[in-house]
């Protein structure tokens, strides 16, 4: 039972981070993103060692001039290497991303950091940062989130909020533009009912550091992973980092999972220094 929990969480894990050759998918039934929409979202196209010189995309957020908030998953893949990495800010087609206020950096492995603890066969500690090379220009194109306060301890239960990304449409149809989607945010137990319900006796373990929101009117899927889960009430705080789902083809509606953004504030400030 242990070794199948392992097997499915490794196949969710695999289905947020694409190649580029296999097109550029986004969220199920999510609305196309204007233009300074969300300035703290940002495009990873990622380059491994054994990727034949395509990259996987993810996504990102803006957490200050310097640094980048993302899924560790999307820095870290079993059997390869990490290159490089191509940041692209303030833009929301892929195909204008040199569009005028749209910023690009490439990225060592060595400005790279990945959560110690991060457990790819539990989708644990799914959390990592990008130390930029330069600051970003902040502007009305790009701007930073807001982390959660220092002493906040909300669940965020019932709370709605706003998951945006470059990953799969419905009906696999594919598009360079950002997508978004509005969900509603569930219990951690109501999250892990459903997944065992579809488990059928296997056992999904659920940990305080995931969030989880309710997939029945759309859902993240492949190429948004490490993107932003932010509340929908204009403070643009984060509080999730898109995780990991069920489903490798995003058709099963189990609720994904998110890094709980709360639950890292003191690791995060440990390499960018204190946030606001």
């Amino acid at each position: 039972m242990q070794l199948e929990l392992i097997i499915v969480c490794l196949l969710v894990s695999f289905r947020c981070c694409l190649g580029r050759s296999q097109g550029s998918l986004r969220i199920i039934n999510g609305s196309a993103a204007k233009l300074k929409q969300f300035p703290y979202q940002v495009a990873l196209q990622v380059y491994f060692t054994n990727s034949g010189g395509d990259p996987s995309t993810c996504g990102g957020t803006i957490i200050s001039p310097r640094w980048i908030l993302t899924a560790a998953h999307c820095l870290q893949e079993p059997k390869t290497v990490l290159q490089k990495i191509l940041v692209i800010a303030g833009a929301v087609n892929l195909t204008t991303q040199n569009s005028p206020g749209s910023v690009q950096m490439w990225i060592k492995k060595s400005d790279t950091i990945v959560h110690p603890n991060y457990d790819r066969g539990m989708v644990a500690f799914d959390i990592g940062l990008i130390k930029l090379p330069r600051e970003l220009k902040m502007s009305d194109s790009i701007r930073a989130a807001k982390l959660p306060k220092r002493k906040d301890k909300a669940l965020y239960v019932g709370r709605t909020a706003i998951v945006s990304g470059w990953g799969l449409m419905a009906k696999q149809q594919t598009t360079d533009l950002l997508q978004y989607l509005t969900v509603k945010i569930i219990s951690n137990k109501q999250c892990e009912q459903a997944w065992n319900d579809q488990l059928k006796g296997d056992k999904k373990l659920m940990l305080n550091s995931f969030l989880c929101t309710d997939s029945s009117k759309g859902l993240p899927c492949l190429g948004d992973s490490g993107g932003p889960l932010v509340l929908d009430d204009g403070s643009r705080t984060i509080v999730g980092i898109v995780s990991h789902g069920y489903d490798g083809k995003c058709v099963i509606r189990v609720p994904d999972i998110f890094t709980r953004v709360s639950s890292f504030r003191n690791w995060i400030e440990k390499y960018t220094g204190q946030l606001a």
